[in-house]
């Protein structure tokens, strides 16, 4: 038997809808799949007595690294703890050449500080360690 034209169109046409159908469902699955995982990353955190100006200060510096390289060009977070408060973000800054970043502080009591990086879409947020700086004596 030989099929009409008008058949054979039809056929095209089904074939057409399911294989834009098939592909429609596979570029579904691969938007579905898991994004890649995150470099690790470390905050180093020290602090350090200063004079600015004839007025006793503190300095605080982060390195921010993924596997022994320096960040560069991330933003990190400077927060702050008094005693009996809770946490609250004081300062921000963009890592330096080597993945340096420095905050200056002098709190009128005894507070606790952290460094924190909130990571990015290549890069794992991370923090440093608590550094307490004592109020400076008059």
């Amino acid at each position: 038997m030989r099929a009409t034209t008008l058949a054979r169109a039809a056929s095209v046409a089904t074939a057409a809808v399911i294989a834009a159908g098939g592909a429609m469902a596979t570029a579904g699955a691969a938007s579905a799949a898991p994004a890649a995982p995150k470099l690790a990353t470390h905050l180093i955190v020290a602090k350090r007595k200063a004079v600015e100006h004839h007025k006793k200060v503190t300095v605080i510096a982060g390195d921010l690294r993924s596997h022994k390289s320096g960040l560069v060009g991330k933003l990190v977070y400077l927060d702050r703890k008094l005693p009996g408060g809770k946490w609250t973000q004081i300062g921000k800054e963009v890592t330096a050449k080597r993945g340096g970043v420095v905050f200056v502080v002098n709190p009128a009591v005894t507070a606790r500080f952290v460094v924190v990086f909130k990571g990015t879409a290549n890069f794992a947020p991370s923090h440093s360690r608590v550094v307490t700086v004592v109020k400076a004596k008059a």
